[in-house]
């Protein structure tokens, strides 16, 4: 959250803060640097030394700061980096301790620490490493340390879809009623409809788009083959980050037409989607695919990949592919590129679309978080108290 340019985590921490704040908790966030002065630790040769004293100390104690524009807030300055530091040095999680301890401690992202007395909440996005360490350049052995040790000592464990939470009880071995799909909340909200009408344009209307991480694990070299093959007239679009890899997403005929786009703001991308013929997004591997609810909620078709947590989260909404193959993404694309919209089989694709984005909703999200408050309520009784 204190650092530019979100990711799909921060998207989760940013909605779940909010469903949560609107559901009655009073909610704060454990910040590793002062965000009223945007003073995020340095890596200066003396500050990796303190960082590696501090890492081989058994816990660390959490603190209260001032702040500037509001109450005190949880503070420990570099503690997440310190925690990956402690986790190489002594192969196990590193445990916090807080003078003002929290009711529940709701980490939105699977990191090597844990907080003492009190109820840890773990949420693990996706287990792609485990899945497909080739897609990724993460280490899955040490991944697989860390998690089967997190897993243990959380109370419970979150996740983003089905798929996931299979995954989480089969890989790592956690019984059912400890791992619970919450999904998240994703889409385009009222505010935001009102404003990307006049953002600035980064891309042309009526174009095909991709929206993510250039990288392998996104099949961008597949799919700009398959864009190619469909001969569509069409632009496709690459909106989003480079990866950890480079893939190349050269033009593979004289005809071809590649828009790269490594950044943009919020408001220019979702005027780029609303605009677009439709979202291609034949990822290899997803925990969830934002851009599938994203592009539904502005009534834009989608291709997407079958199996996985894709074809879950499309929900039986978009047209779905083999990644693996070429000529099948090709297809699709063709078969769009030849839609016209307000015919009759784009409308019933819109509409699909439309209908299941109301599952990610805020009211969606906030349901979903009632439900798993009673869940709470009944697992940890007198711990857990119902909201006001």
């Amino acid at each position: 959250m204190g650092r530019s340019g979100g990711t799909g985590v921060a998207t989760y921490v940013q909605s779940m803060q909010a469903c949560l704040t609107q559901m009655g908790y009073h909610t704060q966030y454990l910040w590793d640097h002062d965000p009223d002065h945007d003073d995020q630790p340095s890596n200066t040769g003396w500050q990796r030394l303190i960082r590696l004293l501090r890492a081989c100390l058994p816990f660390q104690v959490v603190n209260a700061r001032r702040r500037l524009s509001s109450d005190p807030y949880p503070y420990l300055s570099d503690i997440y980096r310190i925690a990956h530091i402690h986790f190489q040095i002594w192969k196990r999680l590193l445990p916090l301790y807080s003078r003002q301890v929290p009711d529940i401690m709701f980490w939105t992202y699977p990191l090597p620490v844990i907080m003492k007395n009190t109820i840890n909440i773990v949420t693990i996005h996706d287990l792609i490493p485990l899945t497909h360490p080739h897609l990724t350049g993460i280490n899955p052995r040490r991944l697989n340390t860390q998690l089967t040790q997190l897993v243990a000592r959380a109370d419970v464990v979150l996740t983003v879809s089905e798929t996931v939470r299979q995954q989480i009880q089969d890989i790592l071995g956690v019984p059912a009623d400890k791992v619970i799909n919450l999904y998240q909340l994703a889409g385009v909200s009222d505010a935001e409809r009102q404003q990307f009408t006049t953002a600035p344009v980064v891309a042309p209307a009526g174009s095909f788009i991709c929206i993510g991480r250039v990288e392998k694990r996104k099949n961008i070299e597949r799919l700009v083959d398959a864009h190619a093959r469909s001969a569509t007239d069409r632009p496709l679009v690459l909106l989003g980050p480079d990866g950890d890899d480079m893939p190349d997403f050269s033009p593979r005929t004289s005809r071809q037409h590649i828009i790269r786009v490594p950044w943009c703001s919020r408001l220019s991308l979702l005027r780029a989607l609303a605009n677009a013929h439709a979202l291609v997004f034949p990822s290899l591997a997803e925990g969830f695919g934002l851009p599938i609810i994203e592009a539904m909620a502005l009534g834009v078709p989608v291709i997407t990949s079958r199996g996985g947590a894709t074809e879950e989260i499309a929900g039986g909404a978009a047209l779905l592919v083999d990644p693996y193959d070429t000529q099948d993404i090709a297809h699709a694309i063709r078969h769009l590129d030849h839609m016209k919209p307000e015919t009759p089989e784009w409308e019933k694709l819109r509409q699909l679309g439309v209908k299941r984005s109301e599952d990610f909703t805020t009211l969606a999200q906030i349901e979903r978080l009632h439900q798993f408050h009673a869940y709470l309520c009944k697992r940890f009784p007198g711990k857990v108290f119902p909201l006001p």
